[in-house]
């Protein structure tokens, strides 16, 4: 995500080295320099050795609750901890400001979602990102709402977890519940979101067209019209870059 002044990575966990430059590379040429990672979890998928040790050749300082980075410390030692940096309550950015909340994931892993906001010209932006969760409360939906801009794990859809089965699935968000969660969301705000994207898809339990087709479902069984663009992160592809305005 990136403003006028300000530019950020949220998890950053390509597979190898190589591949983790090349990705910089790329952000850099779409929002101009960086000026951090944020980390929801100590996750392999979300941050690794291979990232870290790349970022800690960048310079690239890694933000993240204090409790994430205690997990990342406790898996990747020391070495890395010049670009760790826990914050509590507020994180400011350039013209971002950036906040967290605990949701609920894997035993014993702590986890976040986040939100960012920016003003300009006396209109606040806000983005939330809730990814690798299994669940919901009325603080979060109070804590995402009034988003211009919403990123949600849809992970898997229930009927082809039955089929496939995964390791794993019970803690993330079925497609159903996202819907649910999405729904609530719009339910707290003055108005929809600009856009929803939707990602960290299964890619045997879940089709990409599975999770819109939920969320118009649920949302026209409680008579409240999608006014919304969807879009469903690729899962080893990049997606469209979206302006809010």
């Amino acid at each position: 995500m990136w403003t006028g002044s300000a530019a950020v990575l949220i998890d950053f966990a390509p597979g190898c080295q190589r591949d983790c430059r090349a990705s910089l590379k790329e952000a850099r040429k779409i929002c101009g320099p960086l000026d951090a990672v944020l980390v929801t979890h100590a996750h392999g998928d979300h941050i690794n050795g291979n990232s870290l040790r790349v970022l800690h050749e960048e310079g690239l300082r890694t933000r993240c609750h204090s409790g994430v980075y205690h997990q990342i410390k406790a898996r990747h030692g020391e070495k890395y901890a010049a670009i760790l940096s826990p914050f509590e309550d507020a994180l400011t950015i350039g013209d971002l400001t950036v906040r967290h909340i605990r949701v609920e994931h894997a035993p014993d892993c702590c986890t976040t979602a986040f939100i960012l906001t920016s003003t300009r010209r006396g209109r606040e932006f806000k983005a939330a990102v809730f990814t690798d969760f299994n669940g919901f409360t009325d603080e979060h939906v109070a804590f995402a709402a009034n988003s211009d801009l919403l990123f949600l794990e849809a992970n898997h859809d229930t009927e082809l977890l039955k089929i496939f089965g995964h390791y794993g699935s019970e803690f993330h968000m079925s497609n159903r519940k996202t819907a649910k969660f999405l729904h609530k969301i719009c339910k707290a705000s003055a108005g929809q979101p600009q856009a929803v994207v939707l990602g960290h898809l299964s890619a045997d339990c879940n089709k990409p067209h599975l999770p819109q087709k939920e969320i118009e479902d649920y949302f026209n069984k409680h008579k409240m019209p999608v006014k919304f663009k969807i879009h469903v992160a690729k899962r080893y592809e990049p997606g469209r870059i979206i302006v809010i305005s």
